[in-house]
């Protein structure tokens, strides 16, 4: 922020066409009880979020350019940023006021280059908020890579904010990935967690994660999504397999490659790579990931074959 002394963390707000979100997730931004300076970088919007961002202007960093995506957006917020703690927020997320103190702390007490995530929970635009239920990878893990397993074998996500990450470490893990056009923080952080020491879950802060609109990254299921998603597929796995080869790491890149290769379905020449990953992968395994049939169906038969039967089945019924 203009004039203030370095910061101990820096909040990295990537803003495009959020006019209706942005005040609130800046708001939340700067109501943080910890040292911070806001970053937000309005990634050439057209609906007014400009203007609206504008009105916080003498208490932010401001950056403006033409659209170049989130990963850029945030890539420049990293350059940017001063502080020693990285803590990246979407334009339509809400941080409560102890986020960032709350996992400094933790971070402060875990060795060096670790990782603080926290729990997260479904904001609707009617103020409604839903807890999701607890997921098994929910607590701290002395070994990084541990989340990351329980992550991919299970399935799920947490949302960016509910992240806090080292900047020492960010540098390690380098910057986003500009060519994806989804999965972009499945990646970055997939790599984090195969770079960081231990994560540090803090179960005493929450982060409000809004629920996707009609047109957001998450739902999006074009052609070249479901190319990104294949993509950060391979960058993790890869990294992953290269750090810690074993059974266990294996069951774990096999429950995510099938739980990607069930949602891109429809896209054969996907759904052909996918086999390529799964020879590659080389393990047996019901992946619980996956809905019950097709977890049977493709713990027996694999990728391709899974999926031909359960649609031969589908057919059948409709024709029943």
């Amino acid at each position: 922020m203009p004039g203030m002394t370095t910061p101990d963390a820096s909040i990295i707000i990537p803003c495009y066409n959020k006019r209706d979100y942005v005040a609130a997730a800046i708001e939340s931004a700067l109501a943080q009880t910890h040292s911070c300076e806001v970053i937000v970088i309005d990634d050439g919007s057209t609906d007014g979020s400009l203007d609206v961002i504008r009105t916080f202007e003498d208490r932010i960093t401001l950056v403006t350019g033409p659209n170049r995506g989130g990963c850029a957006a945030r890539n420049t917020g990293m350059e940017r940023a001063r502080g020693h703690w990285l803590q990246f927020l979407d334009a339509d997320d809400i941080l409560p006021a102890e986020k960032i103190a709350t996992q400094v702390k933790a971070l402060l007490l875990a060795p060096e280059g670790s990782l603080a995530a926290c729990p997260w929970h479904v904001l609707h635009d009617d103020g409604c908020i839903d807890a999701p239920a607890t997921r098994p990878y929910w607590q701290s893990h002395d070994e990084a890579i541990g989340m990351l397993l329980s992550m991919w074998y299970h399935g799920g996500f947490l949302p960016p904010h509910a992240w806090l990450i080292p900047r020492a470490l960010a540098d390690g893990v380098g910057p986003w990935d500009t060519t994806l056009a989804a999965d972009q923080d499945g990646e970055f952080f997939g790599r984090a967690l195969t770079l960081a020491a231990s994560v540090r879950f803090c179960d005493t802060t929450t982060v409000l994660y809004r629920k996707p609109p009609p047109g957001a990254v998450s739902l999006d299921r074009s052609r070249r999504a479901a190319e990104s998603r294949m993509a950060a597929y391979r960058s993790v796995s890869h990294g992953l397999l290269k750090k810690r080869d074993d059974r266990e790491t294996r069951r774990a890149c096999l429950s995510r490659l099938r739980k990607t290769a069930y949602a891109l379905r429809d896209f054969e020449d996907i759904v052909a790579q996918a086999r390529q990953e799964e020879r590659r992968v080389s393990t047996f395994d019901f992946s619980p990931s996956l809905p019950p049939v097709a977890r049977v169906l493709i713990g027996l038969l694999g990728i391709r074959r899974g999926l031909e039967l359960r649609r031969l089945f589908r057919f059948r019924k409709r024709e029943q």
